[in-house]
């Protein structure tokens, strides 16, 4: 393999893997999408690798020193962000669920109805004993 396309791949994960972290941890959900995608087709890429990622691993290390050291070092650095991106969607999820749960807390009928009130559930929530 080329030093151009392995320079490529491990560019265009890097960056799909960044965009994604710098999205998540602004907390901008209309790019998500796209952004998502763009991760997908990357890491597709790299899984794709002839070889495996442990091929594209010796393949990189096979150069010489400077441009090998760089390649790892931007390689490793998109499997720490995509190891934060895990956490931080670990985190929206949980923001969201609590989100959900305060709006639905507020509703004047999870109080003072008997089934619950909450939209989009069904069924007694409140024991009858209140």
């Amino acid at each position: 393999m080329t030093l151009t396309v392995l320079d490529g791949l491990v560019t265009q994960v890097a960056q799909a893997v960044r965009d994604l972290r710098q999205a998540l941890e602004a907390n901008e959900v209309e790019t998500l999408e796209a952004i998502l995608a763009q991760t997908t087709n990357a890491l597709n890429a790299i899984n794709g690798y002839p070889g495996g990622v442990e091929k594209l691993r010796a393949d990189i290390l096979a150069w010489t020193e400077p441009d090998s050291q760089r390649l790892m070092a931007e390689l490793n650095q998109a499997s720490i962000d995509h190891r934060v991106n895990g956490e931080l969607i670990k985190l929206a999820m949980q923001r969201s669920a609590a989100l959900q749960s305060f709006v639905a807390q507020q509703s004047l009928g999870a109080t003072y109805e008997i089934g619950g009130g909450i939209p989009g559930v069904s069924g007694n929530l409140l024991s009858k004993k209140v």
